[in-house]
This record gives structure tokens, sequence and C-alpha cells, in this order.
């Protein structure tokens, strides 16, 4: 897959947010090739958080 500038500049910040992206943060990006997330959006995102959260009454 290749990205062109403007796709890799739009994509080093949050879409939530808007902070700007560490190398792990993007890396995790392209390896779930999910929206641009920082670290704290993206586990407020995580699939099946909220099935946990309710089996362990958390």
């Amino acid at each position: 897959m290749v990205l062109d500038d403007e796709a890799i500049e739009r994509d080093d910040r949050c879409a939530e947010c808007g902070a700007k992206l560490t190398a792990g943060e993007l890396q995790a990006v392209m390896e779930s090739g999910g929206p641009p997330l920082c670290a704290i959006h993206a586990a407020e995102d995580e699939p099946g958080l909220e099935a946990d959260e309710a089996e362990f009454g958390g």
C-alpha cells in the first residue's frame, strides 16, 4: 500500500482530539487499518471493552 504525502500528513493526528500521534500510535494505526487515534482514544474505542466491563462489573 502506497500513501501519498497528504494522506500521511492527514493521518498523523488523532481523529478525536487532534493530538499528534507518536511513532508507536502511527504503527498501531497502520497495523489495525483503523482510524488514526491516540492511545487514549484507541483504548476507549477498543472492540470488546464494553463487553468485558459488563461481564466483570467494571
